[in-house]
């Protein structure tokens, strides 16, 4: 008996060492994959040295002799930090991948990203040496090792990248779905076929004369999704010509939206559907795409843009183009009508409107504000009877009547702030939602995207009767004819029955942000058990899907104000100073959890402020997170 007890001793302790030996080497691996931002690397394709220091907030500022050092050493801070996200998106535009570049690409394009790739490859290669945990946490699930990447990944990336930002190709089926579902005598109105928000860039400008320094703003805004890492990547890239700063799209050599010393661009998506452009085309609308950035880039004020830019085409984008005195936007014609139900548009008009001059942290207030114009317009229709009297008060017990009396009373004085801290945005959207089940889930029970996902645009139609929208309240298998009155009274019950079942009948408890959180989650992994709960992140935060900072909805039965995808970039640019341009993106630069680097966003963002990037590097070098010095081991290789 006390052999086989010495025999289990033995073996529980081999086991437990074994299992802590292969604990210690995993956190030792996953530590040894963060990188550390103050070394020293010999590599292979620069023409001179190169020096990259990170700021506090891991923002690099790349510095070096000629533009494709500076290219290169990009794509070397893209791999250090976000090699897993530039892994996966090469996976996901793999459909789209050659081995080859497919068009004739300008000559700037094309030794851009082959700079780029040197980058890219350069630290690959470092990987490869051993002692850095394969580079991102994700990759030690592999053992394969990592092709090399090649200019055509960047074209693919850039190519998806292009092809996301237009109408979803499955939309046309969708809406042609809708159609054959409207029953009779019910009207064809097109807000039925706006539910869903694809991913989006917008732009606007205000001129010199309406500003405190006497030089156009332009604040820039783009949605899609929230997650971890975040699709943009600030850096500063201190280029022969001058600084360019802003947002640049990891596997991408050039900075999407921001500013140089002597240029601010932003850009806005039509969404129109033009992959049948892109795609017999190949790459060829990419290289023009990647041309242009370029070009903004290196312009030396915004006429001189816009003369460089004639020859191109994107029929995707629309460029708003400003220098220190003159505000453009780049193409000059065929601009497309926008719907005058965007409510996200109406407010930011408004807002330009009542203020005649902007300073700087006037713009970032218009950029963050949070009423929802939306709500502005739709509650006094939802609401105008019951505000002066209710008829439905008869017959409800006592208690049901007072709460119903404190929600109107609170809606009335409510000017539509979408505060994380106030119950009347989750009062308001609860019942929009309600209504909106009410009036369309008869008609269409098998497309719960339809009457799941708040559509204000929708409601709006209806409870105005456009085109006798109000036919949609009427319940089909009803004999009698209902109203929208009607069926507005009883999603507020509804709502309120759903709210009071989750957070009492208290209105002063309740609160937006309980339900209107931010959810991102590692994209590498699927957000399941302990690793997922560890690795991702959530906030409250203020807005909604119309709101300047868009964040749209989940809808999911459980957590339908949750939100995935929204504003995950923000700028206000100007070139008055070095330090007049302010950028913020919602996690952080890192794609490593374990990374300081990895969240170090989320509070800024959750609080609406704004980083300060500069152009001057003086004032960055004064408190830096780390220097990295890029050293040419050869003369770099004629391509």
């Amino acid at each position: 008996m006390r052999a086989i007890f010495r025999f289990l001793m033995r073996a529980f302790l081999a086991v437990t060492a074994i299992a802590g030996l292969m604990a210690g080497s995993a956190i030792y691996l996953l530590v040894a994959s963060i990188p550390d931002y103050s070394e020293e690397f010999s590599v292979t394709g620069l023409s001179g040295e190169v020096e990259i220091l990170r700021d506090t907030s891991a923002v690099p500022h790349i510095s070096g002799t000629s533009e494709d050092d500076i290219y290169f050493a990009l794509g070397f801070v893209h791999a250090q930090d976000r090699l897993g996200q530039l892994l996966r998106k090469r996976r996901a535009s793999g459909g789209l991948r050659t081995q080859s570049m497919q068009a004739a690409l300008p000559m700037e394009v094309e030794a851009a990203l082959v700079a780029y790739s040197n980058g890219v490859n350069a630290w690959i290669s470092e990987i490869s040496q051993g002692g850095r945990g394969r580079g991102a946490p994700e990759s030690l699930l592999s053992r394969s090792s990592i092709a090399p990447w090649t200019p055509s990944d960047s074209l693919a990336i850039a190519k998806n990248f292009l092809i996301g930002v237009q109408e979803n190709s499955s939309a046309p089926v969708w809406r042609e779905e809708v159609r054959r579902q409207i029953p009779t005598g019910r009207p064809d109105v097109p807000e039925l076929y706006g539910a869903s928000v694809g991913p989006y860039l917008r732009a606007w400008g205000i001129p010199a004369a309406r500003t405190v320094s006497g030089q156009p703003i332009i604040l820039a805004d783009i949605a899609g999704p929230l997650s971890l890492p975040s699709q943009w990547y600030l850096a500063d890239l201190r280029l022969p010509s001058g600084p360019v700063i802003g947002a640049t799209l990891p596997g991408l050599p050039m900075v999407i939206v921001g500013r140089s010393d002597r240029l601010v661009w932003g850009v806005q998506s039509s969404g129109l559907a033009t992959t049948t452009i892109l795609d017999a085309n190949e790459f060829g609308t990419s290289g023009e795409f990647l041309s242009v950035l370029v070009r903004l880039m290196k312009a030396d004020d915004a006429v001189q843009a816009m003369r460089r830019l004639d020859k191109f085409s994107i029929p995707t984008f629309r460029f708003v183009i400003a220098d220190r005195e003159i505000l453009l936007e780049w193409p000059t014609t065929q601009r497309q009508p926008e719907s005058p139900e965007d409510f996200q548009r109406l407010r930011r008009d408004r807002l330009a409107m009542r203020q005649p001059i902007f300073s700087l942290d006037g713009a970032v207030a218009a950029q963050l504000d949070t009423v929802s114009e939306a709500a502005r317009t739709l509650l006094p229709l939802m609401a105008r009877e019951f505000w002066f009297n209710d008829p439905s008060l008869s017959g409800m017990s006592s208690d049901t009547r007072v709460l119903r009396e404190q929600v109107l009373a609170r809606l009335a004085r409510w000017n539509g702030d979408m505060n994380r801290l106030s119950p009347e945005p989750l009062i308001y959207w609860t019942w929009v939602r309600a209504l909106q089940r009410r009036v369309f889930e008869d008609e269409f029970p098998s497309m719960e995207v339809l009457w799941a996902t708040p559509n204000p645009n929708l409601l709006y139609a209806v409870l105005s009767n456009r085109d006798g929208a109000a036919a949609w309240c009427d319940i089909l298998p009803s004999e009698r004819l209902e109203t929208c009155q009607d069926a507005v009274g009883l999603a507020l019950n509804d709502a309120l029955n759903w709210i009071t079942e989750r957070y009492g009948d208290d209105p002063t408890t309740w609160y937006w942000g309980a339900e209107h959180t931010l959810v991102m989650e590692w994209s590498a992994i699927r957000n399941v058990g302990l690793v997922g709960s560890l690795v991702s992140l959530a906030a409250p935060i203020s807005g909604g899907p119309d709101t300047q900072r868009a964040s749209f909805f989940d809808s999911s039965a459980s957590w339908p104000f949750e939100t995935r995808r929204g504003s995950n970039f923000q700028a206000v640019m100007s070139l008055a100073n070095a330090n007049s341009s302010r950028y913020i993106i919602p996690a952080g630069q890192s794609g490593h959890p374990l990374s300081r680097f990895y969240d170090n966003f989320l509070l800024l963002w959750t609080q609406g402020e704004y980083l300060t990037m500069t152009t001057d590097i003086a004032v960055v070098s004064g408190a830096a997170a780390g220097v990295t010095r890029l050293i040419p081991s050869t003369p770099a290789i004629a391509q």
